[in-house]
């Protein structure tokens, strides 16, 4: 992927930021990892680590569940039922406390107020419900801040789709060319790319193209974007209020 540079002279000004959220905005994985071992326990199956976890992250509930039954026992994989069972368990133990460990990356907390208040609309494009990434929001302290939140149960094309994406650039009422997607893994890489979006990749995010321009902080964002009342010290300045964590 070829990165676009916002300081061209082409450019045309950034108006919204739009992000993933597990793995990129909010740190979610103890979380995930403690409701997916609870229901691979219950339905009598090894316990699952934090790194087949994170593996399987990224493409909603169902692949989660998948991914980490196809390692820890891979001969009940391909009992469908089983899988959707230990599924909906899964789900029903997330769903009781989806935030209770999570934690918003880098200098997230910081940022982002300081975005909106520049003018900048925010919204989230995620494969996880929009009901329980909405709750993850409210708990880390986000969710004043975000204005659209969209999820693989509100849109009819769901992530790697780029429509996911499109659909939340129209509910914020922006144009592809002035909107900036950040994402850590290979599939938001793609969905940037399909959506005509320009693309930043969080330095603690799975391994992408070399190319492909990344951010050590939320911060680093104000530096890309061009727009009146953005270049101010408490975002330039802004120093990680939780250390970035590597998946």
């Amino acid at each position: 992927m070829t990165a676009f540079d916002p300081g061209a002279p082409d450019a045309v000004p950034v108006r919204g930021v739009v992000l993933d959220l597990d793995g990129t905005l909010v740190d979610t994985l103890a979380d995930v990892t403690a409701a997916l071992t609870g229901a691979f326990e219950e339905a009598g199956l090894p316990a699952v680590d934090p790194a087949l976890a994170a593996r399987g992250m990224g493409h909603g509930a169902y692949d989660l569940v998948l991914t980490a039954m196809q390692e820890v026992a891979p001969g009940r994989a391909a009992d469908e039922a089983f899988v959707r069972d230990v599924h909906d368990r899964y789900r029903a133990r997330y769903a009781a406390a989806p935030a209770a460990l999570s934690t918003p990356y880098a200098d997230a907390a910081d940022v982002l107020p300081a975005l909106r208040r520049a003018g900048i609309r925010v919204g989230i494009c995620t494969n996880k419900s929009t009901a329980l990434s909405t709750e993850v929001l409210r708990a880390v302290g986000l969710d004043e801040v975000v204005e659209v939140v969209l999820g693989r149960d509100s849109v009819q094309h769901p992530k790697p789709d780029p429509r996911h994406l499109l659909d939340v650039l129209d509910r914020l009422g922006l144009r592809p060319e002035e909107t900036v997607y950040v994402g850590d893994n290979p599939v938001d890489v793609v969905v940037g790319a399909g959506a005509g979006v320009r693309y930043r990749h969080v330095a603690w995010g799975e391994p992408v193209d070399p190319d492909v321009v990344r951010i050590e902080r939320f911060a680093d964002l104000a530096r890309d974007l061009d727009v009146p009342g953005l270049a101010v010290p408490e975002l330039h300045d802004a120093t990680p209020t939780t250390p970035a964590k590597e998946h």
